[in-house]
């Protein structure tokens, strides 16, 4: 169970979210709870912005969901003996899992805010997608106000 406490709305919201996803895809998590048993429950507080922190999680459920089916595709290939052909690179991701899955997307009001919590709990892959889209539109997301 994840509290998240969001201190500027007076608000505050509890997440069911496993272990393992938590581990995998927020590494900022595995140092605090590798002493813990696999059994045990969990009771995690965070003070942050419910709304950003409910948008990770959309975002990891989006990559989990991806990650799942390109599993399936390349077993179902490589069961038929085709040739799978593995991109390195996972930049297709945010063209891809976000849009097939309907997980959140990333805009240039919401970059800046959603890569300072991804760059914290070490979600790479956000942190990576996050700057290559501030790249992109860094012109246009200079002009918005943004809530840090």
């Amino acid at each position: 169970m994840i509290h998240v406490i969001d201190d500027s709305k007076k608000d505050k919201r509890d997440f069911t979210f496993s272990r393992s996803l938590l581990v995998k895809y927020m590494k900022y998590f595995d140092r605090c709870l590798k002493k813990i048993s696999d059994n045990d429950e969990i009771d995690i507080s965070i003070h942050c912005d419910a709304q950003i922190f409910e948008w990770l999680l959309n975002y990891i459920f989006a990559m989990e969901e991806y990650e799942k089916k390109q599993s399936e595709n390349e077993r179902i290939l490589k069961s038929t003996q085709m040739k799978v052909h593995v991109q390195d690179d996972k930049e297709a991701f945010a063209n891809s899992a976000i849009m097939k899955y309907g997980g959140p997307k990333l805009d240039i009001k919401n970059a800046v805010t959603i890569l300072i919590p991804a760059e914290f709990l070490k979600i790479d892959r956000l942190v990576k997608e996050c700057l290559n889209f501030i790249g992109e539109n860094i012109e246009d997301i200079s002009r918005v106000q943004v809530d840090m």
